[in-house]
């Protein structure tokens, strides 16, 4: 034999089994070579593919992942925060729920909501719209008009002096 030449046996390979209920598949394997030296193609039996499995308790009692709903209370750890979205710069904005608050920001980068967790000031970049709303004074500006309804007038300020009063004030008239 030339030192050259070499000579090439073949590679057996287990074959994998689909996962199967109980785990085990088995294919029988028999390629035995003729008396002459040569081999015939072995037919693999056909196999049923496995049923799709899918978590039937925590989606199907919480989440409805089909109409996007959320069914049930979520409990969620002490720590950590959530963010809604991912902000990219002129693309998208994003929420993110801290135990500090809460912030949204628009495409371009500008708060649009903030709620600071500690003081509890609230701070809205657009127009709020309520059905109702009960508040104590409503103070527009820099003091310069006083909406208030606990003592039934309003008043308006030109920095130094009331020149607007509408209602009752003690003493006034």
């Amino acid at each position: 034999m030339d030192s050259k030449q070499k000579t090439y046996t073949e590679t057996v390979i287990e074959d994998q089994p689909f996962p199967q209920s109980d785990g085990l598949l088995t294919i029988p394997i028999s390629n035995q070579p003729s008396k002459d030296g040569s081999y015939s193609e072995y037919k693999i039996p056909n196999q049923v593919f496995p049923i799709k499995r899918i978590a039937q308790e925590l989606i199907g009692s919480v989440l409805n992942t089909q109409s996007r709903k959320i069914l049930q209370e979520l409990q969620f750890t002490e720590h950590g925060a959530i963010q809604v979205g991912k902000y990219q710069s002129g693309v998208t904005g994003d929420i993110r729920i801290s135990p500090n608050g809460l912030v949204a920001r628009d495409s371009a980068g500008n708060s649009t909501v903030t709620i600071d967790g500690d003081t509890g000031n609230a701070t809205f970049k657009g127009t709020i719209r309520s059905g109702s709303l009960v508040t104590g004074d409503v103070i527009v500006g820099n003091n310069s008009v006083i909406i208030d309804g606990a003592n039934r007038r309003i008043i308006v300020n030109d920095g130094t002096n009331d020149r607007v009063l509408i209602g009752f004030d003690p003493g006034g008239f």
